[in-house]
């Protein structure tokens, strides 16, 4: 029995590793709606620790902002996003990415979108995308 606990403690530890590992998705589009009921302003959204970033200085009441790219994975697990509401409030988010609890399709690129509420409430979906013509 104690020639198997090495080789159990080792398998142990690889398969921890791997449960911790996340797959990184194939993005192709991130879209920002703006569900808030005024315009909001300096929104900003900073993906960790892949670095990447994007603003704009406003986005209209029920409107939303849409940039397609081509697909690129994307090793990003959190995001940093803010915003100023039609008050004049500035809010600010860290938000784990959702990774984990959608069922990513192998190798499809898919959307990262974010729902921006009133009340500095926020949503983070990751679907798959629909290739537009």
């Amino acid at each position: 029995m104690k020639s198997w606990l090495p080789v159990l403690a080792c398998l142990s530890l690889v398969l921890a590793l791997t449960a911790c590992v996340k797959s990184s998705a194939i993005l192709d589009r991130v879209y920002v709606k703006n569900a808030t009921g005024s315009r909001i302003t300096d929104v900003k959204i900073h993906h960790q620790p892949a670095q990447w970033f994007g603003s704009v200085n406003a986005i209209l009441p029920q409107r939303s902002l849409d940039i397609g790219f081509p697909g690129q994975r994307v090793p990003a697990r959190k995001a940093f996003v803010s915003w100023r509401d039609g008050d004049g409030l500035q809010w600010s988010l860290d938000i784990d990415l959702p990774y984990d609890q959608t069922p990513q399709k192998a190798g499809r690129p898919m959307s990262l979108i974010y729902i921006i509420y009133p009340s500095g409430r926020l949503d983070v979906h990751l679907l798959e995308s629909v290739k537009m013509n």
